[in-house]
């Protein structure tokens, strides 16, 4: 399948930068990436609620429906590798879904593409937005095959995500204990440190990340002695509104797991995403950390604090190559 990514090497400031659908897409690439967006929305959905599926269709006695959800649930387990018909999957999404968007870009500071040389490394990828779809561009992304991607315990457990995310990259469980198997084996990771939290905060004219009280991911790093990339979607905030306000009571219920976002995207189909956004996602220069075996709340503290200072270096250096001269001079980072 020929695809519509190319690269470029930026020699004035040592980055990499690969570039999809300038703008140059045909109605039906837009279209087949619309499907594409929509699926994979649909099918997290559909996994959050699988549970209430299975029993409802039990008790209302729809059973090709349960038994449909059993064997989705089996085949999604099974310890299987990908072959052929995953591959043109992957494939298939890493080509289309760039072709939805007004233009995606990703660039990679000092030109270090992630390979089986470089030093082992902790991609942090901000912000979550609605539905992660920076965070989907990159999974999927055959740049990224080599990376362990992390998800929601209960969304990577759930077999209609988990079969459709093992047929189009790599991915995990961001549990604790399976990131600290991940990082022991050498494995990349990478992981929204957001969470709900920066979800709920999504906004489709300010910027904001929560990033404050998110420290796990950086004592782990500290462990193992893993470099840290701080990585920024541009645009992921304008994809879909999202109700604002009652921040307090929002964020309290996120820290017992429950989402609290409201959004909607296209006029015609609010699952969808916006039309005419440019998605620019930067994954930043490594931040080398030393390897603590049992790191010290105030080693951990200063290491985040630098991270941090790393990811508003990020956005105020590319954000008027993202958002354009006039909105860029004015855009403003939160930290939450």
């Amino acid at each position: 399948m020929e695809t519509k990514q190319k690269k470029s090497n930026k020699t004035n400031n040592n980055e990499t930068l690969f570039q999809s659908n300038p703008q140059t897409s045909t109605h039906l690439e837009s279209f087949l990436g619309g499907i594409t967006v929509s699926s994979f929305i649909v099918i997290w959905l559909a996994s959050a609620s699988s549970p209430l599926i299975f029993a409802l269709s039990l008790l209302r006695g729809y059973y090709h429906v349960a038994s449909f959800v059993i064997i989705v649930t089996i085949i999604s387990y099974l310890p299987w590798k990908r072959g052929r018909i995953s591959n043109y999957v992957q494939r298939f999404v890493d080509t289309y879904h760039p072709s939805y968007y007004n233009g995606v870009s990703i660039c990679f500071e000092g030109g270090e593409v992630p390979s089986s040389q470089h030093r082992q490394t902790f991609f942090a990828v901000h912000p979550h937005g609605a539905f992660c779809i920076g965070w989907a561009l990159l999974f999927t992304s055959s740049i990224m095959h080599g990376v362990r991607f992390c998800f929601a315990p209960s969304l990577f457990a759930s077999p209609f995500f988990r079969l459709f995310s093992r047929s189009v990259g790599r991915p995990g469980s961001a549990a604790r204990s399976a990131m600290e198997d991940y990082l022991k084996n050498g494995e990349d990771v990478a992981l929204p440190p957001g969470g709900f939290e920066e979800a709920t905060l999504t906004c489709t004219t300010q910027d904001r990340v929560f990033i404050k009280k998110r420290y796990g991911f950086v004592r782990l790093c500290l462990k193992y002695g893993v470099a840290i990339r701080p990585v920024y979607v541009f645009g992921e905030g304008r994809l879909f509104g999202n109700v604002q306000g009652m921040w307090k009571t929002r964020l309290a219920l996120n820290r017992w797991g429950i989402p609290t976002i409201l959004v909607w995207g296209s006029w015609f189909f609010p699952l969808l995403p916006k039309k005419g956004v440019n998605l620019h996602i930067v994954v930043g220069k490594p931040l080398i950390v030393p390897k603590i075996d049992n790191p010290t709340k105030e080693e951990v503290i200063a290491w985040h604090e630098k991270y941090i200072t790393e990811l508003k270096r990020i956005y105020e250096e590319y954000k008027e190559v993202a958002y354009g001269n006039e909105d860029g001079k004015v855009a403003k980072l939160e930290v939450w």
